[in-house]
């Protein structure tokens, strides 16, 4: 039978001290991995892309957002008519400004992705629904007043 050598508050208090630095390092490598994950989504993000442009010393910076997505729907002897989902790509655009860029030109396309159509009910003739979305192209030039600090 063994017997259990019983702890000095010296080995007691040793043991409490490298549990906490585990329990701190832990957090330490939480955070590290935390911030490495919130600036890779920022390096992807419009204003990521702009700041990695300015930064090249790049003289244009294009972009483009889904401003609005259509979709088809038709309803049996009823008809036909679509849903709409909008964005407002305003934040967007502001803080590519914020990065050093000003805004040149935006245009507007609407990007067919198909239809869906049925015969009327008791008439000739089709009820069409078309799906797509619309997409913003923004096209910015340089501009170091614009640059945040």
């Amino acid at each position: 039978m063994a017997l259990l050598k019983k702890k000095t508050p010296e080995e007691i208090a040793a043991e409490a001290a490298a549990k906490e630095e585990q329990r701190r390092e832990a957090e330490e490598r939480k955070r590290r991995e935390q911030a490495a994950k919130e600036r890779e989504a920022f390096d992807r993000s419009p204003a990521g892309r702009a700041r990695a442009g300015f930064k090249r010393g790049d003289q244009v910076f294009q972009y483009s957002i889904d401003v609005l997505h259509q979709r088809a729907v038709i309803v049996a002897m009823i008809g036909g008519t679509t849903t709409k989902t909008a964005g407002d790509p305003v934040s967007v655009l502001n803080s590519v400004c914020r990065e050093g860029w000003e805004l040149l030109n935006g245009s507007f396309v609407f990007v067919e992705q198909g239809q869906e159509s049925r015969d009327k009910f008791l008439s000739s003739g089709q009820n069409v629904a078309v799906k797509g979305e619309v997409v913003g192209y923004y096209l910015f030039k340089r501009c170091e007043a614009n640059r945040a600090a």
